[in-house]
């Protein structure tokens, strides 16, 4: 029952999203006729760079969602002479194939809040990589349109920049080179492409916490504050484009700050979600080149969930390898000096140091991938690991199967060897 409120709160704050978005859009017409329009954008330079800075943030959030409802609501606002001219993502068929792909994804939320987490997991998966894909799509398709939009749009007036006192000299540098870098595509797209990069990041991680996450009630109040965010961003902007606009910079300097951790949990989602959907399987022979895994905590100043690759020095010892930003020169970094062991995980093995002493418990240095279940011996053996274990979320379940093996045993060995004895 728990794990159901928060999916039915979250279908309830999306319907009551949707409806504000409906009754904004069908209101629009009548409450700001076009001559209105033309003295604000007049007399407040800047509307159309805020509106489309709020555009870019909402849709990096949600990319679906942002680019299906944003052609929709296009859509029905335009003229029905004038729908013709309409980008791409305002066809019906785009836009409604959008809004079904979210339906589906909220069906799946809300029906498998009470589904066991090995039947919800592998759609949250899904869900991971069909985020990244129309973060693609958005990247390419949409976000340059809406820098295009604003360079064509958006041109700063002297007249509505400079006042008519003292004063002008110092505003008038400013609004040009504002006005030099909105209106001047190839800084302006990049920049765009950036930002949209940076808050889809943040927004990203969050949907491999949800993919990674073994709770139901954890999963329901990620994607409320997920919801949140884009609620946020939407609301500030009906209040005014300048409010959209300054809750959209918050949100992007917060993703640039967080662009670090936000990167190496997505690649570390996107490997490991690749590796459990495709059932990936590696052989003996692919251990030669190294063994891929994520640092399961911080070691000589590398991050965590950093991508490394464990293999041999020059020496023969055990050593990790890592390309800082998957682009740079590779780094190594020396095992600290301590047993080594493999635990066998449910879903991916484990490496971990023990210390010399062995007062102290095994420390998690090395998440492996996935792929590399059922060749914890192989790898044991080859970098002089102590011993290969099971972890403890795999005991707990060893030992309850065990247990109903027990309870459901009819005994029938058991009568059946009494009954030789007596004989």
């Amino acid at each position: 029952m728990n794990a159901r409120r928060p999916s039915r709160l979250l279908a309830l704050t999306v319907l009551l999203l949707m409806s504000a978005t409906w009754l904004h859009a069908a209101d629009q017409p009548a409450s700001a006729p076009a001559a209105e329009k033309l003295r604000e954008s007049m007399l407040l330079p800047g509307v159309s760079l805020a509106e489309g800075v709020s555009e870019i943030t909402g849709v990096a959030i949600s990319p679906l969602l942002g680019v299906s409802a944003m052609g929709a609501w296009t859509y029905y606002k335009t003229e029905p002479a004038l729908r013709h001219r309409l980008p791409w993502y305002c066809h019906p068929g785009v836009w409604g194939t959008g809004l079904s792909l979210i339906l589906v994804c909220f069906l799946k939320d809300f029906l498998g809040a009470a589904a066991p987490a090995l039947v919800k997991k592998p759609l949250d998966f899904a869900e991971l990589f069909e985020n990244k894909i129309s973060a693609l799509v958005a990247s390419v398709g949409f976000v340059p349109l809406v820098a295009l939009a604003m360079a064509q749009i958006d041109k700063l007036q002297p007249q509505a920049v400079v006042p008519s006192t003292g004063g002008h000299l110092a505003v008038v540098p400013v609004a040009s080179i504002i006005d030099f870098g909105v209106h001047t595509p190839w800084l302006s797209i990049p920049v765009a492409i950036v930002a949209f990069g940076v808050v889809w990041l943040s927004s990203h991680a969050i949907n491999v916490l949800i993919a990674l996450s073994p709770f139901g009630i954890v999963d329901a109040g990620l994607k409320l504050a997920k919801l949140g965010l884009i609620t946020l961003v939407a609301g500030s902007t009906m209040i005014h484009p300048y409010a959209g606009a300054l809750v959209s910079l918050v949100l992007i300097v917060i993703a640039l700050l967080l662009a670090g951790w936000s990167f190496r949990l997505t690649l570390f989602g996107t490997l490991m979600g690749a590796d459990f959907l495709l059932n990936k399987r590696a052989s003996e022979d692919d251990l030669k080149d190294g063994v891929k895994g994520f640092l399961a905590r911080r070691v000589d100043g590398v991050p965590v969930r950093t991508l490394v690759k464990l293999k041999h020095d020059a020496a023969g010892l055990p050593t990790i390898g890592f390309h800082p930003w998957l682009m740079l020169p590779e780094r190594h970094i020396t095992l600290p000096p301590a047993d080594m062991v493999v635990y066998k995980g449910l879903l991916h093995p484990t490496v971990a140091h023990r210390a010399p002493d062995g007062n102290s418990g095994a420390q998690h240095s090395l998440i492996l991938l996935p792929r590399y279940r059922r060749l914890e011996e192989t790898i044991a053996r080859s970098y002089g690991c102590q011993e290969v274990m099971d972890s403890t979320l795999l005991r707990g379940l060893k030992a309850m199967r065990q247990w109903l093996v027990n309870m459901l045993s009819t005994g029938r060995n058991l009568i059946e060897a009494r009954g030789s004895a007596s004989e």
